[in-house]
């Protein structure tokens, strides 16, 4: 099994002991759980138990690497049996029901049984609310880039053949908000069984919700990398949204210098477009790169590091336009081609020499 945890220290021992107590047959190998270097000691929790359950537990704790996607990659390429569980370690999915897919697993020989909170209902008791339409909506949008019609395919509580998930990890950024959602689009052309079962919802244990909107951009991300077939890179899209609110904070700046402070035009230009790079550098710090955000010193020298990036693509930008309008296209086009690839320029440059993505 592989558990997931970020600082989930008030609802281990509660996980482990459902697991232990449910476990009759003594089908569950080993715990595996994949720590992201958790501030309230949540590994050392997880290591107490070493010798206190009948099955292994195993603590993988990362430094320098965050994410839900890629610790449970690890977590399942670390595992060494051909059916792996994976589920949250905050107490909403209960080991009953982990029983209950493995039951329909071993029956159907299924490549993944999934855990659905709706397959026979609409809504669950402790899941309303915000975090209910929010994923309900996200389950639509989901099975729309799948292409198939599945009851929960954002869930995070599945059982998965380990061989088939080998190519699917070799093929995953890792950076995506699920990476069950990468499993089967990979496999959505692909003869597999699946199998849902539905599940109780239970609610959260201890700790706090990781779900805030910071998942829900990440799941934004990943679905308009899906959608676009890879053509769209992951964080381009929040880079150029980023960028187009920057164009707005240029004009307002500008204007306020010129109308409201009275500077001189070139003054007032060259006051507005710092102001924009150091809006965007800030936005995309926040957002864009969350993962990988700079602060103190790292955040002065980023600055500056993003400010003679976007010299480079605005060298870019204004290039290929006077390029494109030297050789009689309109200018509208001329201009818009030249943003496009002003804007590929600075993302490519800010992602490998910024924040070192």
């Amino acid at each position: 099994m592989v558990l997931p945890t970020y600082n989930e220290i008030d609802n281990i021992g509660h996980v482990i002991s459902d697991i232990a107590s449910h476990d009759v047959k003594g089908r569950v190998k080993r715990l595996i759980f994949v720590d992201d270097n958790s501030s309230d000691g949540t590994a050392g929790f997880i290591k107490s138990f070493k010798d206190a359950t009948p099955f292994d537990i195993v603590c993988l704790e990362r430094i320098g690497r965050m994410g839900l996607s890629s610790a449970i990659a690890e977590g399942i390429m670390a595992a060494d049996t051909d059916l792996v569980a994976v589920m949250d370690c905050d107490g909403q999915h209960r080991a009953r029901d982990l029983f209950a897919m493995l039951d329909t697993a071993l029956a159907t020989d299924a490549d993944i049984v999934i855990g659905s909170r709706f397959k026979d209902v609409r809504s669950q008791d402790s899941h309303g609310g915000l975090r209910d339409r929010l994923s309900k909506v996200g389950n639509r949008l989901a099975n729309l880039m799948l292409g198939h019609e599945l009851s929960d395919p954002l869930t995070g509580f599945f059982i998965i053949k380990r061989a088939g998930f080998r190519d699917v990890a070799r093929l995953a950024s890792g950076s995506g908000f699920k990476i069950l959602l990468d499993y089967l689009f990979y496999y959505r052309k692909r003869p597999i069984r699946l199998e849902e079962v539905q599940i109780t919802f239970e609610p959260r244990h201890g700790g706090e919700s990781k779900l805030d909107t910071r998942i829900v951009l990440e799941f934004a991300d990943q679905l308009i990398n899906r959608l676009s077939q890879g053509l769209i890179p992951e964080r381009f899209f929040f880079f150029a949204l980023t960028g187009a609110l920057g164009i707005a904070v240029h004009m307002l700046t500008a204007y306020g210098l010129l109308a409201l402070a009275g500077l001189p035009f070139r003054i007032a230009i060259i006051g507005a477009t710092l102001t924009a790079m150091v809006f965007n550098f800030s936005l995309n710090n926040r957002i864009t790169f969350r993962r990988f955000r700079l602060r103190g010193l790292a955040w002065i020298r980023g600055l500056g590091g993003f400010i003679l990036v976007c010299s480079v693509g605005a060298a870019a930008n204004v290039g290929v336009a006077g390029y494109l309008n030297d050789h009689d296209n309109s200018w509208q086009i001329s201009a818009l081609a030249g943003v496009i690839v002003g804007t590929v320029f600075n993302f490519v440059l800010s992602r490998h020499f910024v924040w070192k993505t």
